[in-house]
């Protein structure tokens, strides 16, 4: 159940925002938020290749200034597929091989930097080229930023992929060997890298502190490689065909930007033969019977030149304060080491950062972080105790009379500080306790009674402490079996009485545990619980009450919505609690649609002649609603008809056209009003996320309408437009198998392969890369030759 928490695992700042990965409960996942917010999140993508499944799995990971993300992790819920993996940003995913021991061999990932063209990354794993049992190198390994990986060979792999053996060593004729890789710290400034090594789980403990330049690194990289042409066969040095090799690209035909190493190369050639050797031979500083956790390194600058200060976090909780040498013939120094916590509530230390800044140390922990400041010469009070810490920090202020930084001094030459040979350090003893004493009988009074009990004692003196150590914790004396009368508690306070009104009772209790009787103990004598009697003279009211609800009034509206009502009385009084009357809406149903036209009105001159004759017209009007009212029909559409009549009377009056002519002719101007567009709405929501969608906005014919016999609005009430044009991501997926090659060998056991590829279809657009092997191979002709 504890393993199923949501452990974050990458925690990279990138811009102005923070990129976050967590095990999520064996579901990874990561989220990018803004830094000034982290509430805020932008978007949330798997975790899977970017995080382990497991917070058991080792991984580190680091995002460069161009967004990719590199990660170095377990693949896989069970942690059978490590890889280092890029994703996120411009360039393509690529990985290391799959399933291949002699790219990573059950890896445990420590740390990960970005060094100019190429990205570092430091680990521990079972060395694949020792063939004498089963042992742990710690390597350095690198890739090119630039590599988009092979075509047909080693396609969404790396092409540029190489790992090397890093030594941390006791010397002398037979060498003691901290194989182990525990904790990295880069500074970047002097291009060295300080690593902690500790021996197997298995074996004893002892730890040390190797250093190694990047330039002895870059050099192992740019000697030979080690090679095994089959598992029968040694590993043997092999030329490197690419020395000084520094990211170049080349073109292959239609493919451009390709790595200058050749494929089958990179297929073959990864593991270094030398060894990157330390800065000096013998480790910066070793320890036996511990074993170190984290690394942190502080440049300090004292009074004649600059110091490295190694900070070490010990697997019982301490961190150690180590000097480290000023010149190789010099040796390193543990100048203290500093208690987080008292011994009893030691814990392990889950991780340490520096903050050169602001000079301080942060300490993580189980549960909360520690603050841990850097300068700590307050601690000296005297010129013997400042100048005998032999502490780079801290200096005899000779005007001030007291210890201080050199940026507190207020003149350097009045400054004194004298680092020439390790501090005098005390041996200080913590206080052990001697064992228990024999139970003796003892006595002991309770009150005006003596009763009998065992005791023991102990003493702490086993060792007792020296020079500050820390005094024995716990108890020097046990007493047991005492006999111990029992005691009343005081009585409780009286119970609320059990009624408002009308006879009741009240409550008040006491029991036998001040003290509890034990060992042979009187026990209590009296009664645990009094009762009395309360409200005997309060008589209760007449019971007020409301009579049931009554049933529902008739609604005030048959359809479109109304009110009903029901009531109730109050009984015995007026003062009963709520409301005597209770509404609920009703009909909600839309009333039916009612639609009423008026008959025509007489015919009517119009003052306008044509020939001698003239024109009349009348009108009637269309009435519309959904309402319970026919009263409240608003008025609708008005209808013209117009005719024409000749002046002799011959012809009559005719109506063929005339309306629909005359109108267009704008001859007739009466009280028409022209329909016009209202502004087009706001656009809609786009139909798709990608891949190009439709999204449209409205307008309506309503300013104003047209009415009187106005003409309609001219144009299109819709209007449509394309949105999110960009393609959705594809996820790669495999061809089909290719056909077996031929057999190696005609006898004696050769192999064929197939081979397929990630083009069906190829990762497009951020999609994943596919997951799975590149090539199969089987044995065949295994009979024996002739």
């Amino acid at each position: 159940q504890e393993e199923c928490q949501n452990y974050i695992r990458v925690l990279l700042v990138g811009g102005n925002h923070l990129f976050t990965c967590g095990t999520n409960a064996f579901t990874p996942i990561c989220t990018n938020r803004t830094l000034s917010n982290l509430t805020e999140i932008h978007d949330q993508i798997s975790g899977m290749a970017r995080c382990p499944y497991s917070p058991q799995h080792n991984s580190t990971a680091l995002l460069t200034s161009s967004g990719e993300l590199y990660a170095a992790t377990a693949m896989d819920f069970p942690g059978r597929d490590p890889a280092i993996y890029r994703s996120l940003g411009a360039l393509p995913p690529l990985r290391t091989a799959q399933y291949n021991s002699k790219w990573l061999n059950e890896p445990n990932f420590v740390s990960s930097y970005d060094i100019g063209n190429f990205t570092y990354f430091f680990f521990r794993e079972n060395a694949v080229e020792h063939d004498c049992g089963k042992t742990v190198f710690s390597r350095a390994a690198r890739v090119c930023k630039n590599d988009i990986g092979g075509k047909f060979v080693l396609e969404d792999t790396w092409t540029t992929f190489m790992k090397a053996r890093l030594n941390c060593s006791r010397p002398g004729e037979i060498p003691f060997y901290y194989n182990e890789l525990q904790s990295t710290f880069f500074l970047p400034e002097l291009d060295l890298i300080y690593g902690i090594f500790t021996t197997n789980v298995n074996s004893i403990a002892a730890s040390a502190v190797c250093v190694f330049n990047l330039s002895a690194i870059t050099q192992a990289f740019n000697g030979p490689f080690k090679y095994q042409e089959n598992s029968r066969s040694a590993w043997l040095p092999y030329p490197n065909p690419n020395p000084n090799f520094q990211c170049g690209t080349m073109d292959q035909g239609l493919y451009v930007n390709l790595t200058e190493r050749n494929l089958q190369d990179a297929q073959k050639f990864f593991l270094m033969h030398e060894v990157v050797q330390p800065v000096i031979p013998i480790p910066y500083f070793m320890e036996d019977n511990s074993r170190f956790s984290h690394v942190v390194v502080d440049v300090v600058q004292g009074k004649d030149m600059l110091f490295h200060i190694i900070y070490l976090a010990t697997d019982y909780g301490t961190l150690k304060k180590v000097l480290a040498p000023m010149n190789q013939t010099s040796s390193s120094c543990l100048l203290e080491e500093i208690e987080l916590l008292p011994k009893s509530q030691r814990e392990p230390i889950r991780s340490l950062q520096i903050l050169h800044s602001q000079s301080v140390l942060f300490v993580g922990l189980q549960e909360h972080v520690i603050k841990v400041p850097l300068k700590r010469c307050l601690f000296y009070k005297t010129y013997s105790a400042c100048i005998g810490s032999q502490d780079p920090y801290c200096g005899w202020d000779m005007v001030m009379k007291k210890c201080t930084t050199l940026e507190e001094s207020l003149s350097m030459s009045q400054w004194e500080q004298s680092i020439t040979v390790c501090p005098m350090r005390n041996l200080t003893v913590d206080g052990h306790f001697g064992t228990w004493s024999q139970w003796k009988p003892c006595t002991h009074t309770d009150g005006a009674s003596v009763g009998s009990c065992l005791c023991r004692s102990r003493v702490c003196d086993s060792p007792a402490p020296q020079c500050g150590g820390w005094l024995c914790e716990g108890p020097t004396m046990e007493i047991a079996n005492c006999s111990r009368n029992g005691g009343w508690t005081p009585w409780t306070s009286w119970s609320p009485c059990s009624t408002t009104c009308g006879i009741g009772f009240q409550v008040r209790q006491r029991s036998c545990s001040n003290p509890t009787p034990r060992h042979g103990g009187r026990v209590c004598v009296g009664q645990n619980r009094e009762e009395r009697y309360c409200n005997e003279h309060l008589l209760c009211p007449p019971h007020v009450f409301w009579t049931g609800w009554g049933p529902w009034e008739r609604c005030t509206a048959q359809c479109g919505g109304g009110i009903q009502a029901r009531r109730r009385t109050c009984e015995n009084g007026p003062d009963c609690p709520g409301c005597s009357v209770e509404y609920q809406p009703c009909n909600t149903n839309a009333c039916p649609e009612l639609k009423k036209t008026t008959p025509w009105t007489p015919w009517t001159p119009v003052n306008i002649s044509d020939n001698g004759g003239h024109y009349e017209q009348r009108f009637r009007y269309t009435c519309k609603a959904r309402l319970p009212d026919p009263n409240l029909l608003e008025v609708g559409r008005q209808r013209i008809e117009m005719r024409y009549c000749s002046s002799d009377g011959t012809s009559g009056c005719s109506t063929d056209g005339l309306s629909g002519d005359f109108l267009r002719s704008g001859r007739y101007s009466a009280h028409t009003i022209n329909g016009a567009w209202s502004p087009w709405s706001p656009w809609s929501q786009c139909s798709r996320d990608c891949s190009r969608g439709i999204r449209n906005r409205k307008r309506v014919c309503s300013n104003p309408e047209p009415k009187y016999g106005g003409l309609p609005c001219l144009g299109p009430s819709l209007e449509y437009q394309e949105c999110n044009i960009l393609p959705c991501p594809v996820d790669g997926g495999w061809s089909c198998w290719s056909s077996w090659s031929k057999c190696s060998a005609t006898c004696g056991g050769g192999h064929y392969m197939r081979t397929r590829s990630c083009t069906n279809p190829a990762p497009a657009y951020g999609g994943d890369i596919c997951l799975g092997l590149h090539t199969e191979e089987a044995l065949c002709n295994t009979q024996p030759c002739p």
